[in-house]
């Protein structure tokens, strides 16, 4: 008699492969314990939740690839089964899986892997669990410079930034919007702030310049930086003049606030 392990294995095989052979079949059978129609039935409810699910993640993915998209997350998870009591997460390493197992077609859309993580950190950032906020934030007059460079910029509790080969913002709402892509899609180096909203928790994409990444991800890196601090290393990164990165600076400053991705300053 087959032991618990081999018949989990067995059952898991039958579940979740689509070709599991007729040796898997057989051996079950011989065992007593085969239920063909019952397995094929659960088996298609996994699928049917599978695909679900990843339609729900990779829309653009999906209108992209149009029928063949089905045979995609199949393999997908084939290859990397889900490994987390969270289902959602069992969709996290689809643009690793792009990456590493679909050569031919990271050929035909170069820009596929990093669709695919755009996509996927909008789940991230609206499911990710963060400490509230303790610090009393609050707002510094921009007219008193000391005050001001001794103070500090707070961010949105959730604040993730992407740099892209490609233009992914723009690939994302043509592919939403029904559109069709040109035969080949041109690089365009992209910058971006994915960040959750404090007031309703949904996701918000900012498009940013080169400066306005590189500001954010020393802040990132060091959130007790102050102004003073941030204005030194702008300048320091920027050719063109200190007056006129300083006041690039200050309206950058207010351009992130306006867009609540700097929620005040202490």
């Amino acid at each position: 008699m087959p032991d618990l392990k081999s018949i989990q294995d067995t059952y898991l095989q039958l579940w979740t492969r689509r070709e599991p052979g007729e040796a898997v079949y057989s051996s079950a059978a011989a065992a007593g314990e085969l239920d063909e129609r019952g397995i094929r039935l659960y088996a298609s409810l996994i699928e049917i939740g599978r695909l679900d699910l990843m339609r729900s993640i990779y829309p653009c993915i999906e209108a992209l690839l149009g029928k063949k998209f089905k045979d995609l997350v199949l393999s997908y998870y084939e290859c990397m089964p889900a490994d987390h009591y969270n289902l959602n997460k069992s969709a996290r390493r689809f643009s690793r899986y792009l990456q590493e197992h679909e050569p031919k077609l990271l050929e035909r859309h170069p820009f596929i892997v990093e669709l695919a993580d755009f996509e996927w950190i909008e789940l991230e950032v609206m499911e990710a669990a963060v400490e509230s906020k303790t610090t009393q934030v609050g707002e510094r007059e921009l007219d008193d410079a000391l005050a001001f460079a001794s103070a500090r910029p707070v961010l949105a509790d959730v604040v993730y930034l992407r740099r892209y080969k490609y233009p992914v913002m723009s690939i994302s709402k043509s592919l939403l919007d029904g559109e069709k892509l040109p035969r080949r899609v041109k690089k365009e180096e992209t910058f971006i702030a994915i960040y959750r909203d404090m007031q309703n928790h949904e996701c918000r994409f900012l498009e940013l310049g080169e400066l306005s990444f590189d500001v954010l991800t020393k802040l990132l890196e060091n959130p007790e930086t102050n102004y003073g601090e941030l204005i030194k290393y702008a300048v320091n990164q920027c050719s063109d003049s200190a007056e006129e990165t300083v006041q690039e600076f200050l309206n950058l400053i207010n351009e992130l606030k306006e867009a609540e991705l700097i929620i005040g300053d202490v």
